[in-house]
């Protein structure tokens, strides 16, 4: 998720990854065969899966109401032997308690949407170049790179990923890179029946107002520091129950989620971020990660961390109340 939801981060990247030292497991080997939109690789993780999900938006205020937070991966929560964006991240992300996970959407020169957050393959895959001047059919053969080595798994698509996501009762956050656009993104949520299971990503007014009159029934994140800006959004037809509020990465605000929840709006915020400067390395930089739970307490229903495994388990009562809103 982003860096500014929600944005959204290995060590090496802008963004950077602090370092998680319960990550234990290693890699496995996956087909690199391609795939198509209508035939993705199927997964089903051996998670402990919570009951099917009703509507996003009740479960939402389900979570805003009952004191509970939706922990999310940014870039799927990768590790030492995961990398980013990978299914196979999902999976391990998933069965160690985290339910959701913020991907970042790229696009082929041929027009398949892939799951890559930077502009060209050269950080995580063993590729080379810009992404859009590859046909899927290249991207496919290579393989996924984590900050420390180079995997046996491989780039997969929006479709898989959403595929994951339904079989699972899992949730993703969708980032849109400059190289996609909404309207294949949206027509890939409804092929694979995903509309309960995302969140759109948004940065601006402007991005926030586009995505939601192309799909007004999705939830996105858009960026809200202020009532004021939330009454903007309102007035320019962006609908409050399929609206999460984007709170940044850098100084919490309690004030501002009790305002925002007293109109019925849930709050987002990022301790991600650069690992010499993230709130992730600064919390737990004294053992414990307290200060996690001073979040939820000022009334923060929606998380995105990098530390997913360290977090999850600090935030374990809190994913309990999660849970039983279907998350």
């Amino acid at each position: 998720m982003r860096a500014p939801v929600i944005a959204v981060l290995l060590l090496a990247s802008a963004c950077g990854q602090p370092q998680d030292p319960t990550a234990t497991a290693s890699t496995g080997s996956v087909q690199t065969s391609a795939s198509t939109p209508s035939a993705p690789r199927e997964r089903q993780s051996q998670a402990p899966q919570p009951p099917a999900p009703g509507p996003l938006p009740a479960r939402l205020d389900c979570l805003r109401e009952s004191g509970g937070v939706l922990l999310i991966g940014h870039r799927g929560g990768p590790t030492r032997d995961f990398p980013e964006n990978a299914l196979e991240t999902f999976d391990r992300t998933l069965k160690a308690g985290t339910r959701a996970a913020e991907i970042d959407i790229a696009q082929t020169r041929d027009g398949q949407l892939v799951l890559m957050h930077d502009d060209d393959l050269d950080r995580t895959t063993t590729g080379k170049g810009l992404v859009s001047d590859h046909a899927w059919d290249e991207i496919a053969k290579l393989k996924l790179k984590t900050y420390s080595k180079t995997t046996d798994f491989r780039v997969p698509t929006l479709d898989e990923a959403l595929v994951w996501a339904v079989q699972n009762h899992a949730t993703l956050e969708l980032d849109k890179k400059k190289s996609a656009s909404w309207d294949p993104i949206v027509d890939r949520v409804r092929a694979a029946k995903a509309e309960n299971n995302v969140f759109l990503i948004t940065y601006t007014d402007d991005q926030a107002v586009e995505a939601h009159q192309k799909a007004p029934d999705l939830m996105i994140t858009a960026t809200i520091d202020s009532t004021a800006q939330l009454d903007q959004l309102l007035a320019r037809g962006v609908k409050a129950d399929h609206l999460i509020a984007w709170t940044g990465t850098e100084r919490p605000d309690p004030e501002l989620w009790k305002a925002l929840a007293a109109r019925g709006i849930e709050s987002a915020f990022g301790t991600l971020g650069p690992r010499s400067s993230s709130l992730d390395t600064r919390y737990w930089e004294d053992g414990n990660g307290d200060e996690y739970d001073d979040l939820v307490s000022g009334g923060l229903p929606v998380l995105v961390t990098s530390l997913t495994d360290k977090v999850s388990r600090q935030l374990s009562d809190s994913r309990r109340k999660a849970s039983a809103c279907g998350f």
